[in-house]
């Protein structure tokens, strides 16, 4: 059982998007494991066994367990075998909250955020959450698992989050971790990083922090007013 199940498409999109905010809930305490579908291996830059060993040292800073399954880049589509994959690693972990890249992005061609293996695993998260709680699927070996929230992150330019974490603590290593994707420093003509540490400050904005990342639940959240006071 860990605490939190990420999913990320590629090597480094969950680092890329939110990964300070895991930092920050590993250093409070909580356990994580990181799922990431694919190896990258059609993207522009890296290798694929380059940019394994990147997503191996980059949660090793941060202190994250790893998980690599099978999936071809570019080739993440919604399916009910690929449904069945996911749900079977959310019963394997058993997580209590689960992240899961934003299911829907209606940006251009050359919005890096609307690449079609973001949304797609989505889409496969939402549909695999639900398959996991399942008694009744015959090809779903591990005991049933109903996994209390699913969180959106590497959200589309036009969705303003309903959760943001304070990361202005941990954007010194944040930046380490990010680095650690070597092969992908060369992105937004080798200014990546500071285009990331931009997304942050705009998130923190919105809440009044100096760096934040956003994040968007669907789900209803029960309200506590000790939160506010």
């Amino acid at each position: 059982m860990v605490d939190i199940l990420v999913f990320g498409p590629h090597p480094d999109d969950a680092e890329f998007s939110m990964g300070a905010s895991l930092l920050k809930f590993i250093r409070e305490g909580r356990t994580a494991t990181l799922c990431v579908l694919t190896r990258g291996e059609s993207g522009t830059y890296g290798t694929p066994e380059a940019r394994e060993e990147e997503m191996k040292e980059a949660c090793r800073k941060m202190g994250v367990n790893l998980e690599m399954l099978q999936f071809k880049d570019c080739q993440i589509f919604d399916n009910f075998a690929n449904r069945l994959t996911l749900a079977g690693v959310i019963r394997k972990h058993c997580p209590r909250v689960i992240f899961a890249p934003y299911h829907t992005n209606h940006g251009s061609h050359l919005d890096g955020t609307a690449h079609p293996d973001h949304t797609a695993t989505g889409i496969l998260v939402r549909s695999a959450a639900r398959y996991a709680k399942f008694k009744g699927i015959a090809e779903l070996k591990q005991k049933p698992w109903p996994t209390r929230h699913l969180i959106y992150y590497m959200l589309p330019k036009s969705l303003k989050p309903n959760l943001v974490v304070d990361v202005s603590d941990y954007m010194t290593e944040w930046e380490e971790v990010a680095s650690s994707h070597q092969s992908q420093m060369q992105l937004r003509s080798g200014a990546v990083l500071k285009y990331l540490r931009d997304v942050r400050a705009m998130y923190g904005m919105f809440a009044g922090r100096q760096y934040a990342e956003g994040f968007f639940i669907e789900e209803p959240v029960v309200f506590d007013i000790d939160l506010f006071l």
